[in-house]
């Protein structure tokens, strides 16, 4: 047996009855999908160094489970590599078992491994943990089992000896040019959309980690490392998505394309200089822009930025450590509109030690600074993040939940940190969209059938608000 080569499947799995998150059910049917860049970066690696390797996006594809476990079991893989984010473990592990049954040998990666490795590989059906970004990690993992080799000084890997899990250094790629370009070829490109975007659309990162500390965010080891990407390349790849896959839209999911001022009038300066016409979007930071820089990302076919705000009320900001005033956002947000950009907004309801008052704040806010687009999410305590450290000091949540969570206890959902948090974000989500002054605004900038669908089916997710996923 030593030698063969293995086939590999990447695996991004449906959430469906596993999810524990904050984002509204009723919205979150209508935002659309878009390519897991995350797997299709480690498989573009895999196959520079000759795996046989195939992706199988199941949100994207929008298969049942039982069409995957049927896929699984026709494709026979030798090795099937499945990430999760931690509101999406649980449907990881559904699949992970679907895997197993089918004679596979199962790695876990995404953030929520590098958390708690030792409990998410407690079953039986898991052989693997990723820590750490991949890449690397996985091509030697399948390179030591082609050979029958020994795996235990593998950088990045978690796995099992004599029934202890043993974790090792967690993998940063500290040079990322050295990566290829994600497998968008063996993505169904053509099934990716946003509600708010141009089909076909993708996604695209120009650098990792993020040099901030946010209170909510939690941040992987990687997170913690900003690198950057060569701006040729990064043009090169938009070039790529736009003549090959025919993309109008590319969405950077950078955490925040602006840090580095070179990195991004670097980009600018190339997709200029090429002519290439495309629009673009990215996240940024409200202190991170001026108005020359706005222009220059105009120019370049920049349509859309988006400012995480999170609050409307300054002892809320101060105690999610964002370093920003009330003042600087409502400035930010009249020169991104007086630019000729479309500005989105992201909110965060029902924060530990949350009041009525700077709730309806946050809301007040969001109605004026009147960004094209805004999204209210419920306070959702994730592991190792300040917001969680916060939230035990004040006997908000049980210190363990998490580590129950992934051990399969039967834990229920994360009680709000606020009682009445659900009742706010449907106030906040129907008092900023439901406006006659909004609805006016967007209407008067439709110029298609499907932008008016896709606005049709995010007012009625609104209407028919619910928090909870649907039986």
């Amino acid at each position: 047996m030593g030698n063969r080569p293995k086939k590999v499947i990447l695996v991004r799995y449906h959430d469906k009855g596993n999810i524990n998150t904050r984002l509204p059910e009723s919205l979150n049917k209508v935002q659309g999908v878009l390519p897991p860049l995350g797997i299709a970066y480690i498989a573009a690696f895999l196959e520079q160094n000759g795996v046989n390797v195939s992706i199988i996006d199941v949100q994207g594809l929008n298969m049942t489970s039982a069409e995957f476990a049927k896929a699984i079991e026709d494709k026979k893989p030798d090795i099937v590599a499945i990430t999760c984010m931690t509101p999406t473990f649980h449907g990881a592990l559904e699949a992970a078992k679907m895997c197993k049954k089918a004679g596979a040998t199962v790695v876990l990666g995404g953030s929520h491994i590098s958390v708690y490795p030792k409990e998410s590989l407690q079953p039986d059906f898991v052989d693997f943990g990723i820590v750490g970004e991949g890449e690397y990690t996985l091509a030697e993992l399948v390179d030591a089992l082609e050979n029958e080799s020994d795996y235990s000084t593998i950088k990045g890997l978690a796995y099992k000896k004599d029934g202890n899990v043993i974790i090792n250094q967690a993998r940063i790629v500290k040079d990322i040019d050295t990566l290829p370009f994600p497998a968008y070829h063996l993505l169904p490109m053509k099934k990716y959309s946003s509600v708010i975007g141009l089909h076909p659309v993708s996604t695209m990162i120009s650098s990792r980690g993020c040099p901030y500390r946010c209170g909510f965010c939690f941040k992987q080891p990687s997170d913690k490392v900003f690198r950057t990407r060569n701006p040729y390349s990064v043009v090169d790849e938009m070039e790529m998505l736009v003549t090959k896959h025919g993309v109008k839209e590319i969405m950077f999911y950078d955490d925040t394309i602006t840090v580095k001022r070179s990195h991004i009038e670097g980009i600018c300066n190339e997709i200029l200089k090429r002519d290439l016409k495309v629009k673009w979007e990215s996240p940024t930071r409200i202190d991170l822009v001026d108005k020359e820089l706005l222009t220059l990302m105009k120019k370049a076919g920049c349509i859309r930025l988006r400012y995480g705000v999170e609050s409307g009320d300054p002892r809320i900001l101060e105690l999610m450590n964002k370093k920003i005033t009330i003042d600087r956002v409502q400035e930010v947000f009249a020169l991104t509109k007086k630019v000729g950009l479309e500005s989105f907004a992201y909110f965060i309801i029902g924060y530990a030690t949350e009041t009525p008052h700077t709730m309806q704040g946050t809301i007040d806010l969001a109605k004026k600074i009147n960004p094209d687009f805004v999204m209210f999410t419920i306070a959702t305590p994730y592991p190792q993040t300040p917001l969680h450290t916060l939230s035990v000091t004040n006997g908000l949540i049980d210190p363990d939940y998490w580590r129950k969570f992934t051990l399969g206890e039967d834990v229920g959902r994360m009680p709000y940190l606020i009682p009445d948090a659900e009742e706010w974000i449907k106030k906040a989500y129907r008092s900023f969209y439901l406006r006659p002054s909004f609805i006016f605004k967007k209407a008067k900038k439709l110029r298609s059938w499907s932008t008016f669908k896709k606005y049709c089916a995010g007012a009625w997710g609104l209407v028919r608000f619910n928090m909870l996923p649907e039986d």
